[in-house]
């Protein structure tokens, strides 16, 4: 994975350095993809920093798709650039495989195998002390479609929503609430897969988008929706279109690089 990232990232840094030199001190970046894309974003982003290109305080949220996670020990990075989790957001379908694929329980006789095909996992961390590859790093954001299509996790509450951990009790127990989410469904359940399809169906991006719209729409039709009916002032009016103005004006580029990586450049003024 760290291959594909440079690669990714020698296509990156020209479009960085010009937006850099164009806007100097107002450039702002944003990494965001879809599946392994997340992933790399994920890398691309944290290259970027540790190699001082760009300032912590330029970089906004990476924000990943069903990705799979690819650090092990990347807590640690993340303090050494002291930033929090806040700093990578994972959006990840309630029954998707893809993310939970490194990242849950690896059973021992299966360990075994790995490392008689590849010598340098006999030293690899995660996988010695915690039987999975790579660790969760940055916010957790469970995303539940409508049950109609997809059925509910059983950890979770029924309905179309997002879901957070909350993170401010015990961090042992949070660790063991996203341990048994990640394997649940184990991706090496062949119970785990359903009908045909129904990999893709929780991992495809269309999905994603579908499950968010449908989201969001509840979340209009129960807050903004009421909000708007009771406040048809002008001064609400003028300060909607005050803001698609600010919008407007901020010069937002957009720079699909490949294999579902986007980067977001734009002016950032701070007020």
């Amino acid at each position: 994975m760290y291959e594909a990232a440079k690669v990714i990232y020698e296509k990156v840094i020209p479009h960085v350095v010009d937006f850099l030199q164009t806007h100097g001190e107002h450039a702002r970046f944003q990494f965001t993809g879809h599946s392994l894309g997340g992933s790399i974003a994920v890398l691309v982003s944290l290259m970027l920093l540790i190699r001082n290109v760009v300032r912590c305080s330029m970089v906004e949220p990476v924000v990943t798709f069903g990705s799979p996670f690819v650090l092990c020990g990347g807590r640690k990075l993340l303090d050494e650039l002291t930033l929090d989790d806040a700093q990578i957001y994972n959006v990840i379908m309630h029954g998707d495989i893809a993310p939970r694929g490194f990242s849950c329980n690896i059973p021992g006789f299966l360990i075994s195998i790995l490392k008689l095909f590849k010598r340098s996992l006999h030293s690899h961390p995660c996988l010695n002390e915690n039987k999975f590859m790579y660790s969760p790093l940055g916010e957790l954001l469970i995303l539940q479609p409508n049950a109609k299509s997809s059925p509910g996790h059983p950890l979770l509450p029924p309905g179309t929503a997002f879901y957070a951990l909350d993170t401010t009790g015990c961090k042992d127990t949070s660790n063991a609430a996203i341990n048994g989410f990640l394997n649940s469904p184990h991706p090496f359940d062949p119970k785990a897969y359903g009908d045909d399809g129904t990999v893709s169906l929780n991992h495809d991006s269309s999905s994603y988008l579908k499950a968010i719209k449908g989201v969001l729409r509840l979340h209009i039709t129960a807050t903004i929706v009421p909000k708007l009916r009771e406040k048809k002032s002008l001064c609400h009016h003028l300060r909607i279109h005050g803001s698609m103005k600010e919008i407007q004006n901020q010069q937002i580029r957009f720079y699909d690089i490949k294999d579902g990586v986007c980067i977001l450049a734009r002016v950032g003024i701070n007020i």
